[in-house]
């Protein structure tokens, strides 16, 4: 079956699929509110796409060219692998802003203290409020 943009259930598994990629697309590249708010509308098509009905073709519409008469082939569910890749890229970006809120909640006196420091050397100094393993991942560089 052809993607049909009249069908609702098909234009949001094609919507949770681009707003998905887009909200892991922010996320990565820090912009946690955008992606967050893309994230959740990613779901919410995405899990709105997977419980819609299947569409019924209309009486009215034309049959299939090449055979006349002859009954139309039952309508699956082409916007299934479009409405399950956005959910899982929406959840990859959930997870993501999820991560960086955490890390940003644990470690605030390490922000707090950058965000303060007027100088390079105050920056840096900041490095004593990270555990050792975090030093080189969240901590400044020494340039």
């Amino acid at each position: 079956m052809r993607w049909d943009p009249t069908d609702p259930a098909q234009r949001r598994a094609r919507y949770a699929l681009l707003s998905g990629m887009w909200a892991v697309f922010f996320a990565l590249f820090s912009w946690p509110y955008v992606a967050l708010l893309l994230g959740a509308l990613a779901l919410y098509w995405g899990i709105s796409a997977l419980r819609a009905k299947p569409r019924r073709p209309s009486p009215d519409a034309p049959a299939a060219p090449g055979a006349p008469g002859a009954p139309a082939a039952p309508a699956g569910r082409p916007q299934t692998t479009a409405a399950v890749s956005g959910l899982v890229t929406a959840g990859l970006a959930l997870v993501l802003v999820a991560s960086t809120f955490t890390v940003q909640l644990v470690y605030r006196d390490y922000y707090t203290c950058v965000n303060d420091a007027l100088t390079h050397e105050a920056k840096q100094s900041c490095d004593t409020l990270l555990p050792r393993e975090l030093r080189g991942v969240l901590g400044t560089s020494n340039s």
